[in-house]
C-alpha cells in the first residue's frame, strides 16, 4: 500500500510538473536559417516566389515524392501558393500574403493533417558584398501545454530541414541563367489613340512592381463590375516626380468605350502620336536595356522627345513561362 501511495504521489508530481512548467515556457517559436547565394538578388527572389519551382528544392517534398501537389500562381502574387497531400508529409497548404520585391515574402502555412496548425513562413532577402543573403524563417504561437513542450525542440527538429532546403535552393538558383534581355528592331511608329482606364500614384522606384500588383487587379475588378473587357494590352507610364528616387506610376488597361470614372480609377486617352518603338524580350527587370537603346537612337538621329515614354506588356507571363519570350513594347513620343 505504501508503495502504491508513493507511486501515486510521484505520478501526481510528474503530471503537476508537466502542467506547471509549460506556464513558464515561451508562447511563441521562431526557427530560421540563412545562406549566401552567388546570384543576383532578382534571380534569387524570382525563384523563391515561383511556386512552380518549389518541388525542385523543398526538403519535405523530397521526403514524399509521391505526394499530390497543386500549385496556384496569381498575377498579383498575393494569393499564390501550393497545397500538398501525402502519406509521409500529411496535408496542408502555403499561401503568400505579403511581399516586397527583392526584399520579403511572407506566407501563411496551414497544416491540416495529421494535426491542425497555422504558422508563418518568412523569407528575407539582402544584397551583400558576398552575394544574395537569404533568410528562411518559420514562426508561430504555441498552445498550452503540449505545443509549449514541443517548442523546446522545434529548432533541433526543423533546423536541419531548413538547412537542407536552403542548400537545395542555393544549388538550383546558382544553376539558373542570369536575367538577360534583348532589344528588337527600333522602328518609327504612328501610335493610334487609345481609350483606357488607369490608376495613378506616386511611389519610390523600388516599389513600382508591388504597386503594379495592386493596380492591375483593381482595374480588372472595376472592368468586371461594369461588364467591360480589355481591348488591348496593359500599359504603364512612369511620370516624373519632384522627389529623388520616386515616380508617378500610372497603370492602365485599354477599353473600347467611354465610362464614368471615380476618385481612384480614371478614364484617359493616350493621344495619337509619332513615336519610336522597340520590343524588349526578357524579364521585366531587364527592360532598362531597351530604354537605353532607344535613348541612344534618339541622340544619334537628332530626334527630340515629346512627352513621357510608356511600356505595353504583350505577353502574359501566366501563360508563357519562358522569360526570354516575354515581350514588352517601349514607346518614346517624338516631335
Amino acid at each position: 500500500m505504501k508503495f502504491l501511495k508513493w507511486l501515486g504521489i510521484t505520478l501526481l508530481a510528474i503530471i503537476a510538473l508537466l502542467l506547471i512548467i509549460p506556464l513558464f515556457l515561451p508562447s511563441n517559436f521562431h526557427v530560421e536559417r540563412s545562406i549566401v547565394i552567388d546570384k543576383s538578388i532578382k534571380v534569387v527572389f524570382q525563384t523563391a516566389v515561383d511556386m512552380n519551382k518549389r518541388a525542385q528544392w523543398d526538403p519535405w517534398i523530397e521526403m514524399d515524392p509521391n505526394a499530390e501537389m497543386n500549385v496556384v500562381m496569381m498575377p498579383e502574387v498575393i494569393g499564390s501558393g501550393y497545397s500538398w497531400k501525402g502519406e509521409v508529409i500529411g496535408e496542408g497548404k502555403i499561401t503568400i500574403q505579403e511581399f516586397i520585391p527583392n526584399e520579403l515574402i511572407k506566407s501563411k502555412i496551414e497544416f491540416i493533417a495529421p494535426q491542425s496548425m497555422e504558422s508563418d513562413i518568412i523569407w528575407n532577402f539582402e544584397d551583400t558584398e558576398n552575394g544574395s543573403k537569404v533568410t528562411w524563417a518559420f514562426e508561430g504561437t504555441l498552445s498550452y501545454p503540449v505545443e509549449k513542450w514541443t517548442g523546446l525542440f522545434m529548432d533541433k527538429f526543423m533546423g536541419p530541414q531548413f538547412e537542407k532546403g536552403l542548400n537545395n535552393f542555393k544549388s538550383l538558383v546558382e544553376s539558373l541563367p542570369d536575367l538577360t534581355g534583348k532589344t528588337g528592331e527600333i522602328n518609327l511608329n504612328q501610335f493610334e489613340k487609345v481609350l483606357a482606364l488607369s490608376i495613378k500614384e506616386e511611389c519610390s522606384m523600388d516599389k513600382t512592381t508591388a504597386k503594379m500588383m495592386e493596380m492591375y487587379p483593381a482595374l480588372m475588378k472595376f472592368l468586371k463590375q461594369n461588364n467591360m473587357e480589355i481591348s488591348g494590352f496593359p500599359f504603364a507610364i512612369y511620370h516624373p516626380s519632384d522627389k529623388v528616387g520616386f515616380t508617378i506610376l500610372e497603370c492602365g488597361l485599354p477599353v473600347n468605350k467611354r465610362i464614368e470614372d471615380n476618385d481612384i480609377i480614371n478614364f484617359i486617352e493616350l493621344p495619337a502620336s509619332k513615336t519610336i518603338m522597340a520590343s524588349h524580350f526578357g524579364h521585366y527587370n531587364t527592360v532598362k536595356t531597351t530604354y537605353t537603346a532607344l535613348q541612344n537612337y534618339i541622340s544619334e538621329n537628332n530626334l527630340e522627345i515629346n512627352g513621357t515614354p510608356w511600356e505595353m506588356y504583350i505577353t502574359d507571363p501566366m501563360k508563357e513561362s519562358d522569360e526570354s519570350k516575354w515581350e514588352t513594347r517601349v514607346y518614346f513620343p517624338i516631335k
